[in-house]
Order: C-alpha cells, then sequence, then structure tokens
C-alpha cells in the first residue's frame, strides 16, 4: 500500500501540466509571502504577474519546439501567448512602474533568445541571466507589486535562489545540449555541453553550495527555522543519484524533471520558512 501510494505521488509529481503550473508560481511565493508583513495581498496583481510568468514559461516551450522540429511562428496559440505577453508588459509598465515592465521586458527577451544565445556560443552568459531573472528578479518583482518597495534583506536571501535556478538551468542545457545545436548523434559525449565528469562534479559542488550559503545567510535571522530545508533533502539525493547513474536507460526527461521538482521543493520550503517567521 505504501509503495502503491509512493507511486501516485510521484506520477503527479512528474506530471508535466503540474510542472508547468508550479514553477511560475514558485518563483512568486517568496517575494509575495514577505511583502505580506508590509502590506495587504493584492490578488489582481499576483495574478497578472503569474500569468506574466506562466505565458512565458509556455512561450519557452514553444520556441524549444523550433529546434526539436519544424515549427511555424504563425501559429495561433504562439501569436495569442506573445500579443497576451506585450499587453501585459504595457499593463506593469502604465499601471506599477516603469521599472517593472522594463525588467518584465528583458525577462521576456532572456526567453525569447536562450537558444539563440547558446546557439552562437554564449551558453554561460544565457546561463547567468536566466538565474539572476528567475531566481532573483522575480522574487524582487513579486514582492515590489505588492509592497511597492523592495527591502535590502531580500537581495542577499536570494543568492541560493539564483544559484538553484542556476543548476536547474545548466541541467536543462546538458541533456538538451544535443537537440539545440541541431547535432544528430545524440550519444557521442563531445556533443555534450560539459563531459560527464565535469557536470557531475559542479552539480554535487554547487548542491552542497547551495545548502551553506543557505544556512549561513538564514541561520542568524530564522534560526531553527532554517532547519525547514532538510525536507528538500529527498529531491537533491534523487538528483544526485540521477546525475551519477550510469545506466543509459535514465531519459533527460526524468532527469530534468528532478532537478525542477528540486528546485520547487527549495523555493517551497524558504516559502514556509517565511510564512511561519511573519506569523
Amino acid at each position: 500500500m505504501v509503495h502503491s501510494i509512493y507511486k501516485t505521488i510521484t506520477h503527479y509529481l512528474y506530471h508535466p501540466l503540474f510542472l508547468v503550473l508550479v514553477i511560475p508560481l514558485s518563483y512568486l511565493l517568496i517575494g509575495t509571502l514577505y511583502a505580506g508583513q508590509y502590506s495587504s495581498f493584492n490578488f489582481i496583481r499576483f495574478f497578472l504577474l503569474y500569468s506574466f510568468i506562466f505565458l512565458n514559461h509556455l512561450l519557452g516551450n514553444f520556441l524549444f519546439k523550433t529546434i526539436k522540429s519544424s515549427f511555424s511562428f504563425n501559429h495561433i496559440p504562439f501569436l495569442i501567448f506573445e500579443v497576451l505577453n506585450l499587453l501585459l508588459i504595457y499593463y506593469f509598465t502604465y499601471n506599477i512602474h516603469y521599472l517593472v515592465g522594463l525588467l518584465c521586458f528583458f525577462y521576456s527577451l532572456v526567453i525569447h533568445f536562450q537558444f539563440y544565445l547558446i546557439k552562437q556560443g554564449y551558453s554561460w552568459l544565457m546561463l547567468f541571466f536566466s538565474s539572476v531573472f528567475k531566481g532573483g528578479i522575480l522574487t524582487y518583482l513579486s514582492f515590489f507589486v505588492q509592497a511597492n518597495f523592495i527591502p535590502n534583506t531580500l537581495f542577499y536571501w536570494s543568492i541560493p535562489l539564483i544559484l538553484m535556478v542556476f543548476l536547474v538551468e545548466l541541467g536543462k542545457l546538458q541533456l538538451n545540449y544535443t537537440r539545440i545545436n541541431g547535432q544528430l548523434n545524440e550519444h557521442n559525449s563531445n556533443n555534450l555541453f560539459l563531459d560527464h565528469k565535469h557536470f557531475q562534479r559542479i552539480v554535487l559542488y554547487l548542491l552542497i553550495l547551495i545548502y551553506v550559503v543557505s544556512f549561513i545567510l538564514f541561520i542568524p535571522t530564522f534560526k531553527s527555522l532554517s532547519f525547514i530545508f532538510i525536507l528538500t533533502l529527498p529531491f537533491t539525493i534523487k538528483v544526485v543519484q540521477l546525475s551519477f547513474s550510469t545506466k543509459e536507460s535514465i531519459s533527460a526527461k526524468l532527469t530534468q524533471r528532478t532537478l525542477q521538482l528540486c528546485s520547487i521543493a527549495f523555493f517551497i520550503s524558504f516559502s514556509i520558512i517565511l510564512f511561519i517567521y511573519t506569523l
């Protein structure tokens, strides 16, 4: 029975629809919850910012399809998403603050040109921008749209979040590098972004760094609440197991989704810490 429950939970956690809906939400939880101690919750602003991130997540998936197979940019859903994306940027610019609209515009540019940057040899630059925007700037924006300012504490609290997103983005790049560059031999290790040993080491070092930095930054403020991050260990261990596995049967999708779940668990754990701390 326990095994059956575990399989059911795993099935839903790894379901692509769950990930598509929850990944954008995870980027907003921390800033939104922290802003709760300074202002009342503005559902409309939260929903519109979530919609913006969700739309760009879908646009990123559409654009990824263009590197795997022929895809028409005249595709009606794609055009609708682009129009809605521009309308939301317009709303943020003229109804909240022009800097919010500008940052949303640049975030959308990062999503649209990430694969172009990789093909042009700027993979590390893409990883940097993507990590800073998703782990840092979206957190700041989620706070700002609620409270209309950004506290200094949020900047250094976002450091482990940026590192976590960097790990996820690096994993996505490593697992899809062959397809992005249009290379046919997917089993040739020379077609990977990093060779397997370097990738394994970076994954392990990054995970250790994320936990060390998190405890160093959070324990002085949150004390024992910081150990709520231990809840993320099952996902972290799974990431390490998959990264160091020598089985060729392990799919890239499984590893990528496990990385995404590890990131979601990390963001949610920090959100729980903030929620309890601000009660």
